[in-house]
């Protein structure tokens, strides 16, 4: 007899197995359901398990019983159910001892059991008091009784509650904490982590904050705060938008428009990968200089590869009354900024490159370092995913930004990942925009701001320039 085990995800999958493996004529000896990868007994997954044999198991002899004694009846394990038992004469079953044929298997007379009839229990008297003081009958042969399962009292109620609750938080916590795809956090391996920082943690994984710098923030809130200042929702919360604004560097201020002492205006350049806002952008650090500050603006593009590129900057500079240089060429890009030099603030739009594109990156470097800016912003779209960001943060680097520029806070999903490429590229942030119109929906960047963000996933609007 061939004996397997088969496991599978579901009982559809498992017999599957056995059909395919052992024939239709297959027989099921054991099943078994159960789960893996539980933690105190929560989540995992369900695992079906099946013993099965080629064939059934060989019969075994069965006891023969002595008239006016018990027989038990064995039953071979795996036979299968239906199947006829072979003949035998019963008495009066007729003359000719015709066989009577059962639909499953049938006892020889020699097999009748004698059963005696059962005994009555005695009654019981509930009578008044706890189950535990209610008589059970005389003898061994008396009944068990069934009670509710019921505090006894108003204060074993409470207590009963109150141990329920505690167990509801800690599995709450383990919860918050616990991910399939991470290990445990070493904050909360360490202990002593009241609820409301527990929550604020889960809150910043879900805002997709990487466990690294979560373990940061929360570790250093729990050292700076005192165990009432814990307890309070709204102080550890001020604690943990604190130790998260301090990850999140800005520039702080506008850099001074207007000529320098050697004459030239101040240059901005903007990079970045496709797709990411750069145009718009510049269009509304154009309004922004020249309708808010009254300050002589100009504008030089070298995207002349993008379709239409050049135009959609033209309208730009159309509406707000600023001229447009156009660059060809990376050494056309000095000549476009010096017939720009009578104006107080020179902004250069750079073409988007692929971050795997090396040939067009080094092409673009040397466009940002013809036109010599003053500041080089590298501009990221935060609609993207994170891994995304952090591969443009490190292959723009060839190109020298000093600041980075976020767009699109208002088309992100999470706003956690903005702490992770700060930290990562290494660089303080200038700008952000909330939306598409110019010259509205941009904003200079706020630690605290951008902190309170993060933590309740929300754009708020209304910080203009």
């Amino acid at each position: 007899m061939n004996l397997k085990t088969y496991r599978a995800g579901t009982m559809a999958q498992a017999l599957a197995e056995v059909k395919k493996d052992l024939g239709k004529d297959a027989v099921i000896l054991h099943t078994r359901v159960h789960r893996e990868g539980t933690l105190l007994g929560l989540g995992g997954k369900q695992v079906v398990e099946i013993t099965a044999s080629d064939q059934a198991p060989a019969r075994r002899e069965r006891t023969r019983a002595k008239p006016g004694t018990f027989a038990p009846m064995e039953f071979p394990r795996g036979e299968r159910i239906g199947t006829l038992a072979e003949p035998h004469p019963v008495p009066g079953a007729g003359a000719t001892g015709a066989p009577v044929a059962a639909s499953s298997r049938t006892m020889t007379p020699r097999a009748v059991i004698e059963v005696p009839a059962p005994e009555k229990p005695p009654a019981l008297d509930p009578g008044p008091g706890p189950a535990s003081d209610r008589p059970l009958g005389p003898g061994p042969k008396a009944l068990a009784v069934s009670a509710p399962l019921a505090p006894v009292d108003a204060a074993a109620a409470a207590s009963l509650h109150a141990e329920l609750a505690s167990i509801r938080r800690l599995v709450g916590q383990v919860l918050h904490v616990t991910r399939a795809n991470a290990g445990q956090s070493a904050v909360m391996a360490a202990g002593g982590v009241p609820d409301v920082l527990a929550s604020l943690f889960a809150r910043l994984l879900d805002a997709g904050v990487s466990r690294e710098l979560a373990d940061e923030v929360i570790g250093g809130v729990r050292d700076d705060l005192t165990q009432s200042e814990l307890a309070d929702e709204a102080v550890a919360r001020l604690g943990v938008q604190r130790r998260l604004a301090k990850l999140l560097p800005v520039v702080g201020a506008i850099g001074p428009a207007g000529r320098s002492s050697a004459g030239k205006p101040l240059t901005i350049a903007l990079i970045g990968p496709t797709g990411v806002g750069k145009t718009t952008t510049i269009g509304k650090l154009a309004a922004a200089y020249k309708l808010r500050q009254g300050k002589r603006v100009g504008l030089v593009t070298c995207d002349t590869y993008r379709i239409a590129a050049v135009e959609q900057l033209r309208v730009y500079a159309s509406i707000i009354g600023v001229p447009l240089k156009v660059a060809l060429a990376p050494q056309d890009v000095a000549g476009a900024c010096a017939d720009l030099r009578e104006c107080d603030v020179v902004i250069v739009d750079t073409p988007g490159r692929g971050q795997r594109d090396h040939a067009r990156l080094d092409e673009l470097s040397a466009c940002v370092k013809a036109a010599a800016p003053d500041q080089t912003h590298l501009v990221l779209s935060t609609g993207v995913a994170e891994s995304v960001l952090l591969a443009a943060a490190e292959r723009f680097k060839v190109a020298g930004p000093d600041r980075l520029l976020l767009t699109k806070l208002d088309e992100a999903v999470h706003l956690g990942p903005i702490v992770n490429v700060v930290g990562r590229a290494g660089l303080p942030v200038s700008y952000v925009t909330t939306g598409q119109e110019v010259p509205d929906h941009i904003e200079l960047a706020n630690s605290d701001r951008l902190a309170g963000l993060v933590l309740d996933g929300a754009t708020a609007q209304g910080w203009g320039l």
